[in-house]
């Protein structure tokens, strides 16, 4: 809580307790995230960025737009472009939660290109969304989380022939084939 004012902010927020240096960046930034571990009301968990709204009151950022900013043109000019869409081949900038083509933002949206910087709770690093651009392929990441298993899993992601982003999973070893069993093995000779 303020002392000089009466604003103040929850500690704890869809089940996730703000550290003390989010909540200064907060402050200071207008925003801060993408921050990991809510959760929302049937426990699932979610990533979202925290900004200060119009009356700086802290408010969720999926980064999707929301209709009343759709004609809000977005200056990237301080930015340093992290590759060439695959779709269209402007340019890619961080956005929020997520790396856009720099056509899929504002009022003239020519491109649909978007991906999360956080992807099945595996924050996605600048340099391998800029390799992800460049070379079609980031390094193995090991910290993906499957939806429906709950379990750690790596993958590559890679550049679709679509130009969305899917996942390689690295290549297995062969299993060994199962041995005979005693009983298989025995021949019928009545």
């Amino acid at each position: 809580a303020c002392q000089a004012c009466d604003w103040s902010t929850w500690k704890i927020v869809a089940s996730r307790q703000f550290e003390i240096d989010e909540i200064e960046t907060l402050l200071r930034e207008g925003h801060v995230g993408p921050l990991l571990g809510f959760r929302n009301k049937m426990g699932r968990l979610f990533n979202a960025e925290i900004k200060l709204n119009e009356e700086r009151q802290p408010v969720f950022d999926f980064g999707q737009p929301r209709d009343d900013e759709s004609a809000e043109p977005v200056d990237f000019s301080d930015q340093e472009a992290l590759g060439r869409c695959p779709k269209c081949q402007a340019s890619v900038f961080e956005h929020g939660m997520s790396y856009v083509c720099e056509k899929s933002v504002g009022a003239e949206k020519s491109c649909d290109f978007r991906s999360g910087k956080i992807i099945l709770q595996q924050p996605i690093e600048r340099d391998q969304m800029s390799r992800l651009l460049s070379e079609g392929k980031t390094e193995l990441l090991r910290g993906f989380i499957s939806n429906k298993t709950k379990r750690k899993f790596s993958a590559f992601l890679v550049r679709k022939p679509d130009g969305g982003v899917g996942f390689e999973f690295e290549p297995r070893a062969p299993k060994k084939p199962a041995k005979a069993s005693k009983a298989a093995g025995k021949k019928d000779t009545a």
